[in-house]
């Protein structure tokens, strides 16, 4: 179903609220990680322990310093993750200026998201098209329910109507598509992709991808975790959905490193439960998992769309001292939630991404295979996440949360005119589709 439909973005991301959105669709788009029976759970270990399971906690670290991490630091780099990112921080690392954009005007530009009912997905692709058109080019979003077969399909369309670029991503192993991908290469178009492992972009054969930063993400909410609890040891149980692809697996190394890190004597066990079992499963789940591991204070949900039933699982449990962190993927709906009582009083860190970010930036990484520049590097073409607590929520929900300067920053590296005013806000929120109301 090739076309540019459009959705809402705010009442996609509603729905994934209430029906964790099109839950056997993103399972048919994801690459299948090794992982546990959904609801099943590992042995608590020490954080700087070892475990046999791929799901127990990390691998003995180096003996960190007698007198315990060092919450001053620590605190610092909540404190900064917290706040609007600043373009500042990671514009510099995206290749500099694009001599000229000359002879992109009227090529063509397919943009597939992974699985165009995650709004996130969708954003990213909107995103993506706005900034094409800004360049000259025509973008053509093709909507997908997330099969390998419709990706295909998709790049099979970009090759036989003469389209200069494809970028895809989002919710999908890009490996899945490489005879594809090949054969879009091998007519002379470029391919980008969002959101893979290197190891994914490998074998689909692209060079021009764009990646999220979901190590960072994960080591900072274990530091919000340690500084909460005064650097004392605690024990911390992680709600993950391995099925979802690559970023499960990469937050809980980032999880482990970082506990056995700085708090060694934290113990970490964790439980899998799949997206199509969130609403169903997530509520019962967590007060089964407490009840097995009664010294628990820390919950680390892998993504926002579980949070809702935390919530309802923790109520169930009639218990007060349980905090949440980590949570990726943000949206209205979540973040929310902590602007009122139980959600504000439990979720201390919602990790939300501004979609428009990396829709830019996807953009931006064929415009440079269109006028033979080199690909931004793997671990230099990210943008930021910022970390959504009680004391920013009521803002990042009414602003948007990542400000509007690094439109221009985008728009300066193609040359484009700078926006201002109404314009740049537009731009930055997606026409307001990123900012809802309390």
């Amino acid at each position: 179903m090739d076309g540019i439909s459009r959705r809402n973005p705010r009442a996609a991301r509603a729905a994934f609220g209430g029906l964790a959105v099109g839950a056997a669709i993103l399972l048919a788009a994801c690459s299948s990680s090794s992982s546990t029976t959904p609801g099943s759970s590992t042995s608590s270990t020490p954080a700087g322990g070892t475990s046999s399971s791929a799901s127990a906690s990390a691998s003995a670290p180096a003996s960190p310093a007698a007198s315990g991490p060092d919450l001053t630091a620590l605190q610092a780099d909540i404190t900064k993750a917290a706040a609007i990112p600043s373009f500042s921080d990671y514009g510099p690392n995206y290749g500099g200026k694009v001599p000229s954009i000359a002879n992109l005007a009227g090529k063509k530009i397919m943009i597939i998201p992974g699985v165009s009912a995650l709004a996130a997905c969708e954003e990213i692709a909107q995103a993506a098209s706005d900034f094409a058109k800004a360049a000259g080019m025509v973008p053509t979003i093709f909507n997908n329910q997330g099969s390998p077969a419709e990706h295909n399909t998709a790049i099979e369309n970009a090759i036989h109507q003469g389209y200069a670029a494809v970028i895809m991503g989002c919710a999908m192993d890009p490996s899945q598509n490489a005879p594809a991908i090949a054969q879009a290469q091998k007519a002379g178009i470029v391919v980008g992709t969002y959101g893979g492992t290197p190891i994914m972009d490998q074998r689909a054969g692209t060079t021009y991808n764009t990646d999220d930063p979901y190590a960072d993400d994960a080591r900072l909410a274990a530091e919000q975790a340690i500084v909460q609890h005064n650097g004392q040891p605690f024990h911390a149980i992680a709600i993950t959905s391995f099925a979802t692809g690559p970023a499960t697996v990469i937050e809980q190394d980032a999880l482990k490193a970082e506990l056995a890190k700085d708090c060694p004597a934290c113990t970490l066990s964790s439980v899998n439960v799949e997206v199509p079992d969130w609403q169903t499963q997530i509520a019962s789940t967590v007060p089964s998992q407490l009840l097995q591991h009664p010294d628990t204070t820390v919950l680390f949900p892998d993504y926002a769309g579980e949070l809702t039933y935390v919530l309802a699982g923790l109520q169930a449990a009639h218990k007060t001292d349980v905090k949440t962190y980590l949570a990726f993927g943000g949206g209205t709906p979540f973040v929310q939630l902590q602007t009122a009582s139980p959600g504000k009083d439990i979720i201390q860190s919602d990790v939300s991404e501004s979609p428009p970010w990396p829709g830019y930036l996807q953009f931006l990484q064929p415009v440079r295979g269109l006028e033979k520049l080199p690909p931004i590097a793997y671990e230099k073409a990210i943008g930021p996440d910022r970390m959504v607590t009680p004391d920013n929520a009521v803002d990042v929900l009414t602003t948007g949360g990542f400000g509007d300067d690094w439109v221009n920053g985008f728009r300066g590296l193609l040359g484009l005119p700078a926006l201002s005013g109404a314009a740049l806000h537009a731009a930055s929120t997606l026409n307001g589709g990123m900012t809802g109301k309390v």
